[in-house]
């Protein structure tokens, strides 16, 4: 996944995460610096390269944790991991 591609994807989930009158950006970029940072290491250490699926269903993880619902069953180890550095940074680590 490109820079570029991750950048539209997480701009347009964005909203999802945010509430009414709070900006974005700062989210969207927490987000985005977490996904290069997890791509470029998993692709390192694997070999693997992070895809947008992989991505946009770790960003699902999220949402629902943030909703208090259950992951979704089918997520793969990366999705997970890259689930769980989103949870931190949103929660542990949020402003």
């Amino acid at each position: 996944m490109n820079d570029d591609a991750l950048r539209l994807l997480l701009q347009a989930l964005s909203r999802q995460f945010v509430g009414p009158g709070e900006d974005p950006r700062g989210t969207v970029a927490i987000l985005m610096s977490e996904t290069v940072k997890f791509r470029d290491k998993l692709k390192k250490e694997t070999g693997r390269i992070l895809t947008v699926v992989d991505a946009r269903n770790a960003l699902d993880a999220l949402e629902a944790h943030l909703g208090g619902q259950p992951w979704p069953d089918d997520l793969t180890i990366e999705q997970k991991a890259l689930a769980r550095i989103y949870i931190d940074r949103m929660t542990l680590f949020r402003k």
